[in-house]
């Protein structure tokens, strides 16, 4: 089953580069092979039983003389972000509907982000997963340098050699593990990590081996002081790119410091968890920094995803600084915030980005000071939009609320100074998000944007599973909460020692 849902996208994309004729119909193709992938995978997701451990496993030897199998399967870890993937893949090919310039190319490198996103998402061994971390960098480094805007080479560019680089270090990082351990099993080297085996036979390469792996991941989130790609990519991109790449992209990073350095370096992140924690920090009010300082709804709306992930990794980071479980268990609180903010930020700024897009399309620029008094002109955008940045901010009942709420508690309860300190930064992220609305939809209306076109009934329904969704999420977390409790109450336990 995993193996249809993650391969399916890349059939309907060689569908429409070789069949004959099938270019003409590439949207169609596009969405029918997204939406076929999508309800397999809530299938999945809905047949996960929360009491057992990995599930849909498929295992097959590929090259066996350096243990390398195609291993795939789901946990309480992916259960989650292979939804979030199953989600938006059919909005984001709605969202795309308008491309007509290349668009047989546009549409099939898209669906390739799919598969490739998928099997980033579900695979167990490094070199099969490896392959799929590599995979999701080429269409998106060619969506953004063919479709992009004006900045769009430079931005391209700029993204392949940050991820490049930080990939290269994490796969001699893993590598080299694998020469000391004969393993590339992520399952396995978890075990062994626990049982001290990992430690005991890197010795005193253990912390540059650490550090390797995570530098890879670090660029992917991305973390101070290797974020300076992240913006000009996503506002370079077109609108349903941008979607991709906050929405699931920034997902990987923390995702992938989830599946290999947590489980397989407990050790390192206890060790240097004042440093990190400092990272995080930094980034978190680097980012609503930066975002104060931006005109280009674009850009203030990245570094707002900047200063959102940061809060996962803050979470992750918090728990490597704990003594010891405690008596409310707010290792396991602080990671299960850091796993449902993951997905209510991939939901939120995705729906964030498709409106930002809207709003160029209908006004011709992207710069907020162009603006002003679009709430009485158009009041279907200003609601859904305004709706989306509450969550953002943490409104009760809506999704960014549940999650940040549990990041908070349990990282308080693990290291208060630097948990009041990221609470401080909330009311620099409510300025910058506030500021928003306020310019663009209050105060008096240019004269020139009275006969500018509401959002339509046919975008709103587009982007109305999002809405939906933000709503699901903060009333009834619990829901999405349980999907990975079991696999948190493990990890959590061995990061806290």
């Amino acid at each position: 089953m995993i193996t249809a849902i993650t391969f399916i996208p890349v059939l309907a994309a060689l569908a429409i580069l070789l069949l004959p004729g099938a270019g003409r119909v590439s949207k169609p193709i596009a969405l029918v092979g997204s939406l076929i992938s999508s309800l397999l995978a809530i299938y999945v997701v809905i047949g996960f039983n929360l009491e057992e451990g990995l599930q849909f496993v498929e295992k097959y030897e590929w090259i066996p003389s350096i243990g390398v199998d195609y291993y795939v399967g789901i946990d309480g870890l992916n259960a989650l972000l292979i939804l979030l993937v199953a989600i938006l893949s059919p909005i984001i090919v709605l969202a795309s509907w308008k491309i007509k310039d290349k668009a047989n190319t546009y549409f099939s490198l898209l669906l390739i982000q799919f598969t490739a996103l998928y099997g980033a998402f579900t695979a167990l061994n490094f070199f099969h997963w490896f392959i799929f971390w590599e995979a999701a960098l080429v269409p998106a480094f060619f969506l953004i340098k063919l479709y992009g805007g004006n900045g769009r080479h430079k931005a391209a560019i700029s993204f392949f050699i940050f991820t490049v680089l930080g990939s290269v270090a994490m796969l001699l990082g893993m590598l080299f593990l694998y020469l000391k351990t004969g393993s590339f099993d992520f399952i396995e080297l978890r075990q062994l990590a626990a049982d001290g085996v990992v430690s005991s036979k890197l010795g005193d390469w253990y912390g540059w081996i650490f550090l390797a792996v995570m530098l890879g991941l670090w660029v992917k989130v991305p973390l101070f002081p290797l974020h300076s790609w992240q913006a000009p990519a996503y506002a370079e991109a077109p609108v349903p790119v941008s979607m991709v790449l906050t929405g699931v992209m920034s997902k990987m990073g923390v995702y992938g410091f989830l599946r290999l350095v947590v489980p397989i370096f407990p050790e390192g992140i206890r060790e240097h968890s004042d440093i990190l924690l400092n990272v995080a920090l930094i980034t978190i009010i680097w980012g609503a920094f930066l975002a104060l300082r931006q005109t280009d709804i674009k850009k203030v709306l990245a570094y707002s995803s900047l200063n959102h992930v940061a809060y996962c990794m803050f979470a992750i980071f918090a728990v490597g600084a704990a003594n010891g479980i405690d008596k409310i268990n707010a290792p396991a609180i602080a990671m299960q915030g850091a796993m449902l903010q993951m997905f209510a930020h991939g939901v939120g700024a995705a729906g964030l980005f498709y409106i930002a897009g809207k709003l160029e399309d209908v006004g011709g620029s992207r710069d907020i000071q162009d603006f002003g008094g679009l709430g009485a002109i158009m009041p279907r955008y200003a609601f859904v939009f305004g709706f989306l940045v509450f969550s953002s901010l943490g409104l009760p009942f809506l999704a960014g609320f549940a999650a940040e709420i549990l990041i908070f508690s349990g990282a308080f309860a693990l290291t208060p100074i630097h948990t009041a300190i990221a609470l401080l930064a909330l009311l620099a992220t409510a300025i910058f998000l506030l500021t928003i609305i306020q310019r663009i939809f209050t105060g008096q209306a240019h004269d020139t944007h009275g006969d500018l076109k509401e959002i339509s009934i046919r975008e709103v329904m587009v982007i109305s599973p999002l809405l939906v969704l933000t709503v699901c999420i903060g009333v009834y977390p619990t829901t999405w909460l349980n999907l990975s409790n079991r696999f948190i109450e493990t990890l959590s336990t061995l990061l806290a020692g």
